[in-house]
């Protein structure tokens, strides 16, 4: 299983390029990603997923039997409104311009690893966010049981 681990902030230049972390390329070894607006309503990033982890993870459609509701709207949300990038030899993607947008992204780009996939953040964001979790988690283990 691929697992992406850590916190590593790199540049965005104009034309919305930049590069994967060089551990993060290791683990894709060659494989492309899937890039969508995060599923979280209160935080605008970008998910990173290789594209192997996310085929694996889509379920099988049958013509057959027809959609629900709940999966029609997943397919717009989780599908349709996907981008696959692949990194150049160099490691870097272009993102596009909506996600670049959505994700609130400027001069640089914060990857935050989260095992089977990796955020994409405005750095400032992204450490706001981490912070905010710390505190979750020391509120929650210092309540009494």
């Amino acid at each position: 299983m691929t697992q992406f681990r850590g916190k590593f902030i790199n540049g965005l230049d104009k034309k919305g390029r930049c590069s994967v972390p060089a551990s993060f390329r290791a683990r894709l070894a060659g494989d492309g990603l899937v890039l969508r607006r995060s599923t979280n309503p209160d935080h605008r990033y970008i998910e990173a997923w290789p594209i192997a982890q996310f085929d694996a993870a889509s379920r099988d459609a049958n013509p057959l039997n027809p959609l629900t509701a709940e999966q029609d709207a997943e397919d717009y949300a989780f599908v349709v409104d996907v981008a696959e990038v692949t990194p150049d030899p160099e490691g870097r993607v272009i993102l596009p311009r909506d996600l670049i947008e959505y994700a609130g992204l400027t001069d640089g780009v914060a990857f935050l690893g989260r095992l089977n996939w990796f955020e994409m953040w405005e750095p400032a964001a992204a450490e706001r966010r981490i912070e905010e979790a710390r505190r979750a988690i020391a509120a929650r283990t210092a309540a009494p049981a």
